[in-house]
């Protein structure tokens, strides 16, 4: 599924939603303010697959033992 970013056109908050290709934003609200007057922001739409989110967690996770053990060092 796409990861859609939006701009809340109130309170100007940037947030991501995945959601399907074609599913309606009716109920999609401002996670900051509430309101209901989103952008749409073109140019940021991205594929994720389990996958892909489980590699990047993977490494994130590498990342952080490697530092915490590096700070154990000093």
């Amino acid at each position: 599924m796409p990861l859609y970013e939006f701009e809340c056109s109130a309170c100007a908050h940037v947030f991501e939603r995945v959601m399907k290709v074609n599913e309606d934003l009716g109920g999609l609200a401002c996670p900051a303010c509430g309101a209901v007057n989103l952008k749409k922001l073109i140019g940021r739409t991205r594929f994720h697959s389990r996958e892909r989110y489980e590699e990047r967690l993977a490494r994130r996770m590498a990342a952080r033992a490697a530092e915490s053990k590096g700070a154990g060092n000093r």
